[in-house]
């Protein structure tokens, strides 16, 4: 069959939307670019905020009056598909997210397909160079607010030498960065009998020949905390990025405790203080998430007040947005107006502290991996702590070289290729 592959939101499901693709391609399936030219599309759903759940069931509309057949996955998947409503239903299957692998079997016990005009064409004429491997469904937390643990339940760590294999075949596949995928990273293994933990399993897929660089995902830093020196000490090996995506959610220790979050404003700042003192370089990327039920203007001070003292390179602002099935929405909401304003304030915030950490990248010569080409003839390539630095020029994707760095805008740097040298 012709397959159409579709995938939103965070990486994990990105990765599980690229391994969906790939094992109905070793089943004998076409993949295809385009959704007309397709038998059946797979889409894989977010629903991380009402907004994107709208969009899901905009484009699931869409595409189920384009294809014949129309699987939906994802987060959406069991939870939210009455959403998902009118005449492409009876051609709809629902796939739940740990039920993926069941694909290519569903697709072989739907009998022929359809028939189509188009005809159908290669997908990824550019084999990726990045690739999610996903280590764990699931985690152990239980954030107020969060729909995607409803939607992934309890944690479910993928066995390291099952990691460590599909770390060798991405590799094997061309692959120059790996990225490391769950809800949270930092909790893997603690449901395997090994009692291994993160810093155990990034040092086996260290140890996997190749060149590709390595980086690790979101963690938590209640999660993060037990095993803090190991991982740092983990994260020094030349192969990772030296990149620390944490969330922190809040600067207000009430409204952490109101969204569940196992730990203080403290805590967090502990964490960030070990790891930069460990990683000079380190790139910190945290999380806001701004009016949330009962915050009070001193709450949201206190929020921007840690921005500014933590000064993250890169800071992801979410307007609070109610998810059917979490305690938070049974919460009293603040009015929109509030909100919005909140958001517009924490995100000129962000950007001022983002410039300012920037800014003194100008002038370094530094080693860089090229990862993405741009249509405009740019490039951009990754620095050893994961910065983005756009080039004005295209080195192979995969490549190792030397970059100087010679502005800054809000949320990247910009540079020019200079000597070829060592990552």
């Amino acid at each position: 069959m012709r397959v159409y592959v579709e995938s939103y939101g965070c990486a994990q499901n990105q990765g599980e939307g690229a391994a969906i693709a790939r094992e109905l391609a070793a089943h004998g399936h076409a993949l295809v670019d385009a959704p007309g030219a397709a038998d059946v599309g797979v889409l894989v759903t977010c629903g991380v905020i009402g907004a994107t759940e709208s969009r899901m069931a905009r484009r699931w509309t869409e595409l189920s009056a384009r294809i014949p057949r129309v699987v939906v996955t994802g987060c959406l998947v069991p939870l939210r598909t009455g959403l998902l409503a009118g005449p492409g239903r009876e051609r709809t299957t629902f796939l739940p997210i740990r039920e993926q692998h069941r694909l290519p079997e569903l697709l072989e016990d739907a009998g022929p397909p359809a028939p189509q005009e188009a005809p159908a064409t290669g997908l990824g004429a550019r084999p990726p160079i990045s690739e999610e491997v996903v280590i764990a469904q699931g985690c152990t937390s239980g954030c107020a607010y969060c729909f995607s643990r409803l939607a992934r339940g309890p944690l479910t760590s993928v066995p390291a030498d099952a990691v460590v294999a599909r770390v060798r075949a991405a590799v094997g596949r061309g692959v120059a960065e790996v990225r490391l995928t769950g809800l949270d990273t930092a909790v893997w293994g603690r449901d395997l009998p090994s009692g291994e933990g993160l810093p155990a399993l990034l040092r086996a897929v260290d140890a996997v020949p190749g060149d590709f660089a390595v980086r690790v995902g979101m963690m938590s830093p209640q999660s993060l905390a037990p095993a803090l020196d190991d991982y740092l000490d983990a994260l020094g090996h030349p192969r990772n990025f030296r990149f620390l995506h944490l969330p922190v959610q809040s600067g207000s220790d009430r409204i952490l405790r109101a969204m569940h979050r196992e730990y203080t404003v403290g805590a967090f700042s502990r964490i960030v203080r070990a790891a930069r003192s460990r990683h000079p370089d380190l790139h910190l990327s945290t999380d806001f998430i701004v009016g949330f039920p009962g915050e009070t203007a001193d709450d949201h001070a206190a929020s921007v007040e840690l921005l500014r003292e933590v000064g993250p390179e890169t800071v992801n602002v979410t307007r609070f947005s109610a998810r059917p099935g979490t305690p938070a929405a049974r919460l009293p909401p603040l009015g929109p107006r509030v909100a919005k304003e909140r958001s517009r304030a924490m995100t000129d915030a962000r950007r001022e502290v983002a410039r300012a950490r920037l800014e003194r990248w100008i002038g370094r010569t530094e080693s860089a991996r090229v990862l993405e080409h741009g249509p405009d003839g740019s490039a951009v390539a990754r620095l050893g702590n994961y910065l983005p630095v756009v080039l004005d020029g295209q080195p192979p994707r995969g490549s190792r070289v030397r970059v100087s760095v010679t502005g800054v805008r809000t949320t990247y740097l910009l540079g020019r290729v200079g000597a070829d040298g060592p990552f």
